[in-house]
C-alpha cells in the first residue's frame, strides 16, 4: 500500500481553519469532488458528518481520519488537510487537531477501508512524520514526508522477516 496511490496532491489543503465539523469536513472534501465530478459532494459531506456523529475520528495527538464508505466502483479516495493553528475536532485527548486524513472508500470493499486505516495509522504513530505534515509548506512536502515513513516501514517490516 502507497499513500501516493490514492492521495492526488490536488487533494491537499493546507490551510483549514476553525469551524464546525462539517465545516472542516466540507473544505476536506472540496478537492475531491472538483476533480471527481461524478462524486456528489453534499452526499459525501453527509456521510462523514454521520460518521462522525457516531464517534469522532480524532483519535489522538493532534491526528483525525475522517472516513465513509460510498458507491465508488473499486477507487479509494484520500484527501489531506493540516491546520498549522489546530482546531477543535472533538479529539479523545481533547487537544487540537492538526492532521487530517479523510479517507473514502467503496461501499462494498469493507476489508480495503479497513487496511488503509490501519495503514494511515501506523503510519502516523512515528512524531517525527507528524511534525514534518504540520510543518509541510507545499503538497509535494507532504508527499514527500508520506513516502519517506512508507519507506522506513517497508526497511522495518523487511528486517523482521529475515530470519
Amino acid at each position: 500500500m502507497r499513500i501516493r496511490d490514492i492521495l492526488d496532491p490536488r487533494h491537499i489543503v493546507l490551510d483549514i481553519h476553525k469551524g464546525t465539523k462539517r465545516e472542516i469536513l466540507t473544505a476536506l472534501s472540496h478537492p475531491l469532488a472538483q476533480t471527481r465530478r461524478s462524486l456528489d459532494h453534499q452526499l459525501l459531506v453527509d456521510a462523514l458528518v454521520q460518521r462522525e456523529e457516531t464517534s469522532s475520528t480524532a483519535i489522538a495527538d493532534g491526528i483525525a481520519i475522517p472516513h465513509g464508505k460510498l458507491d465508488l466502483g473499486d477507487e479509494v479516495l484520500c484527501a489531506f488537510g493540516r491546520s498549522a493553528e489546530g482546531v477543535d475536532f472533538e479529539s479523545f485527548d481533547g487537544n487540537p487537531t492538526h492532521i487530517f486524513f479523510l479517507l473514502v472508500s467503496p461501499e462494498h470493499e469493507p476489508s480495503l477501508h479497513l487496511r488503509w486505516l490501519a495503514h494511515l495509522a501506523v503510519m502516523l504513530k512515528n512524531p517525527m512524520l507528524r511534525r514534518a505534515l504540520v510543518a509541510a509548506t507545499t503538497p509535494e512536502a507532504v508527499l514527500t514526508a508520506l513516502d519517506e515513513e512508507e519507506k522506513a516501514l517497508a526497511r522495518r517490516e523487511a528486517a523482521v522477516r529475515k530470519p
